[in-house]
């Protein structure tokens, strides 16, 4: 039975692509094995294209403007909650049956094969354990409890694990059609901008809203899926969050989200050297 393939798709922001967008391309092409469409987004179409066409990537990448998207209303809203958006309407652009998100600042240090995307022919919904009940994990708990209340469901199943936030993130095209068919039921034809549009894009109000605690609380809760869990500490993801996490590191992890804008890019990318070499010289 051939493997199924994914669509990928990356919402970059105009910020992204002077940052570590080179690095995250260079290692979907090398270690992205169960390959679709590459589908990239942007509020700076020009300045992407540029550097796609640096790069040599042009003619194997989509690249689409945010406004192809989103409604006039939606595009008044904070870049944050508009990728947002973006992310929950991808089954308009992803073709395949399941399809991942990359973040523009995630780059995959060994193979990711169909087997840790997906089980029995439907999405892997990763998660990230916390042994103590630290600062992170009570915000995250947070944003379960937000997201439940907006889907009018009582949490039990996505209280179990939490912290769902992962920036390679894979959607069924299907459940995620369902779920926003499920938000206009509720909100009407125009649910994000009735959700949104009265959060104030702080830090204090971003565990208020989140595509893909939505998405999974909508699975485990709503729709009661027997979903396949896999703990994303086991080997899969590492969250370097600020400079203390970067020194820790050992490359050792399949998928690293580089969180904080500020990391030194050269250290970074040393870094992939010593450790990755292949990576660094694909």
């Amino acid at each position: 039975m051939a493997e199924q393939q994914f669509d990928t798709f990356i919402c970059v922001h105009h910020r992204d692509v002077s940052y570590l967008l080179e690095l995250v391309l260079r290692s979907y092409r090398l270690n992205f094995m169960p390959k679709g469409r590459l589908v990239m987004i942007t509020n700076d179409l020009p300045k992407l294209r540029e550097f796609v066409e640096r790069i040599g990537l042009e003619g194997n990448v989509i690249l689409s403007d945010d406004r192809d998207w989103l409604s006039k209303e939606e595009m008044d809203l904070p870049g944050w909650f508009k990728q947002q958006i973006i992310k929950l309407r991808s089954y308009q652009f992803c073709e395949t049956p399941n399809f991942c998100c990359l973040g523009a600042d995630t780059v995959m240090l060994q193979p990711i094969l169909e087997s840790d995307l997906s089980d029995n022919g439907r999405p892997v919904l990763y998660y990230t354990g916390h042994l103590l009940p630290d600062s992170h994990a009570r915000y995250e708990k947070a944003r379960v409890n937000y997201v439940a209340e907006l889907l009018k469901v009582e949490p039990v199943n996505a209280r179990r694990y939490i912290d769902f936030i992962n920036d390679l993130f894979c959607f069924n095209r299907e459940a995620l059609m369902s779920l926003n068919d499920y938000l206009k039921e509720i909100y009407g034809e125009n649910p994000y901008i009735k959700l949104l549009k009265g959060i104030e894009d702080k830090t204090e109000n971003r565990n208020k809203f989140g595509e893909w605690t939505l998405y999974s609380v909508y699975l485990l809760d709503k729709l009661k899926k027997q979903v396949t869990m896999r703990d994303t500490r086991e080997g899969f993801l590492y969250q370097a969050h600020g400079n203390m996490y970067l020194r820790l590191f050992r490359y050792n992890t399949k998928v690293v989200h580089f969180v904080s804008k500020d990391f030194d890019v050269d250290y970074i990318n040393r870094q992939i050297a010593k450790h990755q070499p292949t990576l660094a010289n694909g």
